[in-house]
């Protein structure tokens, strides 16, 4: 009856376990045929009503004809059951079965509905759960808000409190608008750069100032859209904002270290430009140029070379003094970068590719990271090519002038100058003299090769012979410029030859450059210096020619140095000669002149007697007297000058008692000294004898005391004689006014004193023949002195005889 309604159908009699496995099915209703067994259908129904899984599944009970069954089954509490009653019919019965089976699928359906409902509600809380957890977790504040004046907030997260320090409900009540916030300077640029965003329909980016509630300005970035609806209308903004701050004014610290690096990066670079020397940086490890200064290039002569490893340092071009080529790892900056040490100065010589060799003095060192690791290396270099040079030339002219001044005899030294300028100065070297009939004479002569130094005394012989010649040293004596040839070709050769058998003897001297300077001192040109090369690698240039003036200016002061001096001596041995004929002459007068004073004192008293007159003339004549003596002083000074200067100082050495000569000396003296109010104090031995010429140990000893008691300022004067070994010592001390450091020296050369002449008598020759007199005895004279405290004067004499030459 049941199969019109196509659904399945399950028997099972009579109730048993069997009824659980159908009923995990769930059947829209269960049919319970009581019709025969009333009791043991209402015992399946009873069964069926307890079972959980049974229990709300509809029952339809079949039972007899009569009601008194279906009343039974109510009365037994079995609820609502529905009851079809015989006889049956199948529509009805199909009616009823197929009604359960709607309502079973309407009750799944809606259950499932219900199940969907509380899954989509379950998601959506778990949606809203995770979203609240993102915006409380997110660092700023989700919204969403009008696009009006003020952007008025219809939602703000919790995270506005923390951001602005007003709660989400200040913003969505309308107490505070996002715009109150912004900083005044923004407000423009903000609602502008959003409307344009709105208009292009694209997200829009911000950063910009706001104030929070404690007045705090932070600097926040903010991301948001427009949400627009099915239509295509414009419903909200929705966005995000967060504080920015901290990361605002970490770039803001960035962008200002970068500018200061920036900064410094072009100072380095300018100063690196700037620099005089040349500057190389270099990777660590591939030796790949990071930094170089223009004046490397200058240096190198070519561009900088590309280098991708270490071993592409062998395409430098630095070479040994040998000429053999750096090893790529011979140069200080891959030492550098092979063993991280730095490398102290060096001298590199370095072939450019125009072939000129240059002289560098270089240095390297590492350049570390914060790690302490390499990495880089930096090289500096300069040239001292030119420096080298001039210490050559320095050093070869102070060795000329050494050599210059060790003799005055000029020829000689010149001769050994000539020789010294080869090969400094070139392959050959002459020198010619202007000889005062106008002539010249080649005094010196040097070349590397002997066989050409005699062709070029062939060559003076045969045709040097005036200033008139063209060019050479007659020309530059003759102009006083100096000729600087640098390529003495063929067709000047074939020029300046007389004949032909000169112009042979230069072809075979094999002159290619030459240079010939004047020497010149005091506005006279006194000759000159000719300088040549005979190879044709080698050419003058001004450099040399600089150098070669220098040594003629030196040689020349050398020449007229020497003449002026022979004059000088000339002159000396003329005065000498005068100064002695002089004091001969002079003495010849004063000697009766001064018996004629001694006389006429005797005579005064006898012949004017009782004249009033007498002592007066007796004081003109003891003036004239002093006067005589002193004029016969100084005649004996000047007499022991020119011996002295001649050499003829004539001792007459005997035994002489050094402190008797002093006890009596100053005696002399005693009158004088306490005329100008000093007390001479002496000390003496018993006896200090030596062999010493007596008149002359006298002069030493009167002219120590007189200047003692002349300079001493009226102070005390100590004087003694002592024995210091095999040495016999004189000590004359004053306390008067001194002699200056720089004249101590001084005052024992002729004519000098150590104050001016207004303070002082006498020539100035005391001390002068003094020294002169002890060193003739093989002794010496020193003095000690301090301004304003004295002046001590110690003599030493040997107790021994002196050696023969001393008795002249």
């Amino acid at each position: 009856m049941l199969a019109p309604l196509e659904q399945p159908v399950h028997t099972v009699s009579p109730w048993s376990e069997a009824f659980a496995p159908l009923l995990e099915e769930e059947p829209a209703c269960i049919l319970v045929d009581a019709r025969r067994d009333g009791l043991g259908g209402l015992q399946t129904a009873h069964h069926l009503r307890d079972h959980e899984r049974a229990r709300h599944i509809p029952l339809l009970v079949l039972v007899g004809s009569t009601l008194a069954g279906a009343d039974l089954l109510r009365d037994k509490g079995l609820g609502t059951v529905d009851c079809l009653l015989e006889p049956l019919h199948e529509e009805l019965l199909r009616a009823k079965v197929g009604m359960f089976i709607e309502l079973h699928r309407r009750e799944r359906a809606m259950r499932a509905a219900l199940a969907r409902a509380e899954l989509a509600e379950a998601a959506a809380h778990e949606s809203e759960r995770v979203l609240s957890t993102l915006l409380g977790n997110l660092p700023g504040m989700a919204y969403r808000c009008h696009n009006a004046p003020g952007f008025p907030l219809s939602y703000a997260s919790p995270k506005a409190l923390e951001l602005t320090g007003y709660s989400a409900e200040d913003f969505t009540s309308h107490r505070v608008h996002w715009v109150d916030l912004l900083h005044p300077d923004d407000v423009q640029e903000v609602w502008a750069h959003i409307q344009a965003a709105l208009h292009s329909r694209e997200p829009f980016t911000l950063t910009y100032r706001i104030r929070t509630r404690s007045g705090e300005e932070r600097w926040v970035w903010e991301r948001g859209v427009a949400i627009y609806g099915p239509e295509g209308e414009f419903l909200m903004l929705e966005g995000f904002v967060t504080d920015i701050t901290v990361h605002h004014q970490a770039e803001q610290e960035r962008e200002r270290l970068l500018t200061q690096t920036r900064l410094e990066h072009s100072r380095l670079e300018a100063i690196l430009q700037q620099l005089p020397c040349a500057v190389h940086i270099v990777e660590a490890h591939s030796g790949k140029t990071v930094a170089v200064n223009a004046r490397t290039e200058q240096l190198l002569g070519h561009p900088m070379i590309e280098v991708r490893s270490i071993k592409d340092f062998v395409r430098y071009r630095a070479i040994h003094p040998d000429g053999r080529r750096y090893a790529a790892e011979e140069y200080p900056l891959t030492k550098v970068l092979l063993t991280g040490k730095a490398q102290p100065e060096e001298e590199l010589l370095y072939e450019r590719p125009d072939g000129s060799v240059r002289l560098f003095l270089i240095s390297a060192g590492p350049i570390w990271n914060g790690q302490g690791k390499l990495q880089a290396a930096v090289a500096s270099c300069i040239d001292i090519t030119e420096l080298k040079r001039t210490e050559r030339h320095q050093a070869f002219l102070a060795s000329v002038s050494e050599t210059l001044a060790s003799s005055l005899n000029y020829e000689d030294t010149l001769a050994h100058v000539v020789q010294r300028a080869v090969p400094t100065l070139g392959d050959g070297c002459s020198l010619d003299i202007l000889e005062p009939d106008g002539t010249l004479r080649r005094l010196a002569v040097s070349h590397v090769d002997p066989a050409r130094a005699e062709l070029a005394w062939e060559v003076a012989r045969r045709y040097l012979k005036g200033l008139n010649a063209p060019c050479g040293p007659g020309a530059v004596i003759r102009t006083g410029q100096p000729e600087l040839i640098t390529d003495f070709s063929e067709k000047l050769r074939t020029g300046h030859a007389i004949d032909a058998e000169q112009l042979k003897l230069v072809r075979n001297l094999g002159v290619t450059s030459t240079l010939t300077v004047p020497l010149r001192a005091r506005g006279r040109t006194l000759g000159a210096l000719t300088f040549y090369y005979c190879r044709n690698s080698a050419h003058y240039s001004q450099e040399d020619q600089v150098l070669a003036k220098d040594l003629a200016h030196r040689a020349a002061l050398a020449v007229d140095n020497a003449r002026l001096y022979r004059e000088a001596q000339l002159a000396v041995q003329l005065r000498d000669e005068f100064l002695s004929v002089a004091s001969h002459e002079l003495k010849t007068p004063l000697t009766p002149l001064h018996l004629k004073l001694t006389a006429l004192m005797r005579e005064l008293p006898r012949c004017c007697e009782g004249d009033t007159r007498s002592q007066g003339l007796q004081r003109h004549v003891e003036v004239a007297k002093r006067q005589v003596k002193k004029m016969s002083m100084l005649i004996n000074a000047l007499l022991d000058v020119s011996r002295l200067s001649q050499g003829k100082l004539k001792l007459e050495l005997e035994d002489t008692d050094l402190g008797e000569m002093l006890d009596e000396v100053a005696a002399w003296f005693a009158p004088e000294a306490v005329r100008v109010g000093s007390v001479l104090q002496v000390e003496t031995l018993t006896r200090v004898t030596g062999k010493w010429d007596r008149l002359r140990l006298e002069q030493v000893v009167t002219n120590l005391i007189s200047n003692a008691i002349r300079y001493g300022a009226g102070r005390p004067i100590h004087a003694r004689v002592t024995v210091e070994g095999d040495v016999a010592r004189l000590v004359v001390r004053d306390q008067g006014i001194g002699i200056p450091p720089e004249a101590q020296e001084r005052i024992f050369q002729k004519f000098e004193r150590a104050v001016s002449e207004r303070h002082s008598g006498g020539l100035g020759l005391g001390l002068y023949i003094t020294r002169g007199i002890v060193e003739a005895m093989s002794g010496s004279i020193r003095v000690e002195s301090r301004v304003g405290e004295g002046s001590t004067f110690t003599v030493d004499l040997p107790l021994s005889s002196p050696p023969p030459d001393a008795r002249r």
